[in-house]
C-alpha cells in the first residue's frame, strides 16, 4: 500500500482532506528605468560602439537612423544621449550628405574650404566661443596691407586684434585689416568684433563670396604665448586669407595664429591643381 506523505493529508474528526497548496512567493517586477538611467545606458553602448569600431576623432559612428536601429531604442531616446555626448564634446553632429554622428576629441573642426565664420563653426559643434577685441584702430595700409587689399599705400584702413576662447581656453589670435572707406564708422558699431563677417553682411551690406588662404606652422613667440596661455614655442597654425566680395573686391587681409592641439582643420580634395603654368 502506497504511503501518505504527511504534509500532503491532515485528518479531521476521521476525515481525510487535502492540505491548502502552500502560497506561491510573490516576485516584485524590476522597476522601470528611469530617463536618465536609460540616456546612462545608450551613452554607454555608444561608447562600446566607438571602442569596439576602433574609431578615432573625426570618424563618422553612422547616421541617426542606422545607430537608433542598431541599439534598438527610439530616436527621442537616442537624441537625448547624443546630446549629452555632445555636450560633453564626445561626438559632433554634422549636416549634409557626408553627415551624421562623427567622434570627437573635443577639438573644434574647421573645414579649410570654408568661409563659414568662426562663430558659425562653434554654435553648430556645440561650442561657445568667447572674443575680445585686445585692439582696434584706424589706421593707414602698410606695403603688406596695400598689397593684399589693392589699395595705395597709406590709404585709410581698420586694424583689428582679436582673442577668441572656446570653452573660456584661448583658441586663436586673429588680426584682420578692411579698407575704411568700404566701412565707415565700423568701430561704432556695437560687437562689431564679435562676428566681423555678420557686422560686414547686416549693417554694410557686404557679403563675404571667396577666400584665399595659406596653411603653416610656427612657435608662438612670448607674447602670443602670453596670450593663448600655452608655453613659449608651442606650435601653432598660420592661416594668412585675403577674403573677397562676389564682385573680386578685396575686404580682408587676415593673420589668424590657432593653438594646434585645440584645432582640426580637413580638407575635401576635389581634382588636381596645377601650381604653374609650366605644369
Amino acid at each position: 500500500m502506497a504511503s501518505i506523505h504527511p504534509k500532503a493529508i491532515t485528518t479531521t474528526g476521521g476525515t481525510l482532506s487535502k492540505a491548502p497548496p502552500a502560497a506561491t512567493p510573490t516576485t516584485t517586477p524590476a522597476a522601470a528605468s528611469t530617463p536618465a538611467q536609460e540616456r546612462a545606458e545608450i551613452i554607454r553602448r555608444i561608447r562600446t560602439i566607438i571602442r569596439t569600431d576602433q574609431l578615432i576623432s573625426g570618424e563618422r559612428i553612422g547616421t541617426e537612423r542606422a545607430l537608433a536601429e542598431r541599439l534598438g531604442v527610439t530616436r527621442a531616446a537616442l537624441r537625448s544621449a547624443l546630446d549629452a555626448m555632445e555636450r560633453d564634446h564626445e561626438i559632433v553632429r554634422l549636416i549634409g550628405r557626408k553627415g551624421g554622428i562623427i567622434v570627437s576629441d573635443g577639438k573644434l573642426i574647421r573645414n579649410i574650404d570654408t568661409i563659414e565664420s568662426l562663430p558659425a563653426i562653434a554654435r553648430r559643434q556645440g561650442f561657445s566661443l568667447d572674443t575680445t577685441v585686445l585692439n582696434a584702430t584706424l589706421t593707414v595700409a602698410s606695403p603688406v596691407t596695400a598689397r593684399h587689399l589693392g589699395l595705395v599705400e597709406g590709404t585709410p584702413v581698420y586694424a583689428l586684434s582679436r582673442l577668441r576662447k572656446l570653452g573660456g581656453t584661448p583658441l586663436s589670435l586673429e588680426q584682420s585689416t578692411l579698407p575704411a572707406r568700404l566701412f565707415p564708422n565700423l568701430l561704432t558699431v556695437p560687437n562689431f568684433g564679435k562676428s566681423l563677417y555678420g557686422t560686414l553682411r547686416n549693417h554694410f551690406n557686404v557679403e563675404i563670396s571667396d577666400a584665399e588662404e595659406t596653411l603653416d606652422i610656427l612657435e608662438a613667440s612670448e607674447e602670443h604665448a602670453m596670450l593663448l596661455n600655452i608655453p613659449t614655442g608651442s606650435p601653432l597654425v598660420r592661416i594668412r586669407r585675403d577674403a573677397y566680395t562676389a564682385d573680386g573686391i578685396p575686404v580682408e587681409h587676415a593673420v589668424d595664429l590657432f593653438v594646434a592641439s585645440r584645432i582640426r582643420f580637413t580638407l575635401k580634395a576635389t581634382g588636381y591643381v596645377r601650381l604653374s603654368a609650366s605644369e
